[in-house]
Order: C-alpha cells, then sequence, then structure tokens
C-alpha cells in the first residue's frame, strides 16, 4: 500500500514508471468516478467520490494502461489515476490522499502564505472558495472504505499456515 509519493517510488520499482512534473501544483478536492465496483478495494464506494489532492508530479493513466495487469479502479478527468490495483505485487497505490484530516489542506495552504510562497487557494475544499470558512470533509466515508477494504482483503487472502506465507502457489 503506498500513499502519493510512495506509491509513485512503487510504480517506478515494480514497474518501471516515472512521475511526471506538472507545470502547476494539484492542490484541492477533486471529483474522482470509479472504474471497477467489482474491486474488493471498493466495495461500498459511490461511483463518484471528492478526494484531496496535493501534489507537483502525476503518473499518465497511458503509463498505467501500457502494463499488464496494472488496473485503475479510481480516476479524475483533473487529476488523473488515483487508485491502481497491482495484483501481481498485492500492492495497492494511492496518488492522492484518503488519509487527510479536515484541515490538511488548510494548514498546507496557512503555512505557504505565511511564508509567502505562491500559492492558490485550494480548489473545491473552502464553502464558496473563501479561506475564511471552515473545510468541509467529504472525503473521510471513503478513506475508511478503502483502509478498511484493503485490511479485509489482507485477511482474506492470507494463509492461515504460516509455513505457507512467502510462498506464491499458495497466494494464489
Amino acid at each position: 500500500f503506498g500513499v502519493c509519493w510512495g506509491a509513485m517510488a512503487m510504480i517506478n520499482h515494480f514497474h518501471g514508471i516515472d512521475k511526471r512534473m506538472l507545470s502547476a501544483k494539484a492542490f484541492g478536492c477533486f471529483r474522482h468516478r470509479t472504474l471497477d465496483n467489482s474491486s474488493p478495494y471498493l466495495r461500498g464506494f459511490s461511483d463518484d467520490l471528492v478526494m484531496p489532492v496535493s501534489r507537483w508530479t502525476e503518473i499518465d493513466a497511458r503509463d498505467i494502461e501500457a502494463v499488464d495487469n496494472l488496473n485503475t479502479l479510481i480516476t479524475s478527468d483533473q487529476t488523473g489515476p488515483c487508485l491502481v490495483d497491482d495484483p501481481e505485487h498485492r500492492s495497492i497505490y494511492v496518488f492522492n490522499h484518503f488519509e487527510y484530516d479536515d484541515e490538511t489542506l488548510k494548514d498546507e495552504y496557512d503555512r505557504d502564505v505565511r511564508e509567502g510562497t505562491p500559492i492558490n487557494i485550494p480548489m473545491n475544499y473552502y464553502p464558496a472558495d473563501d479561506p475564511s470558512l471552515a473545510p468541509t470533509n467529504r472525503w473521510r466515508s471513503h478513506g475508511h472504505l478503502l483502509y478498511g477494504n484493503w485490511i479485509n482483503q489482507i485477511y482474506q487472502t492470507t494463509s492461515y499456515d504460516m509455513n505457507d506465507i512467502g510462498n506464491k502457489e499458495e497466494e494464489k
């Protein structure tokens, strides 16, 4: 399970897919859609969801599509692939931030403003895009679902026999 830069490092390590620099920081809460509702990782997910994004780099969807056995499970028209399943390595890659608390983007924005770093207001994060208003968390339930589904999938697919763990034939 890799998140953001960790996910980008994992997909590069296992598949040679390089991250690409963005011309501007992807920063805010963006609409995403699920692509494979049959995935055990997406049990209980709605067809579309909003999720925080905060990054200067991306993984190109075409690079993922070029690799057999990588499955994009969640994507965004604005920010690209979000959640990718890699069954061969029993891994999932999350390029965005289900794990963020309510004020994580606010804290990042406030820090940059305080330090004089050029930064845009995080898109679709504050009500009416007004940083004086408290942000509304619209991703918490999906984050809990993903992490719960991931733990359940590990539980359901790991052998109870300690001698079988690590044996590729037994894991299938």
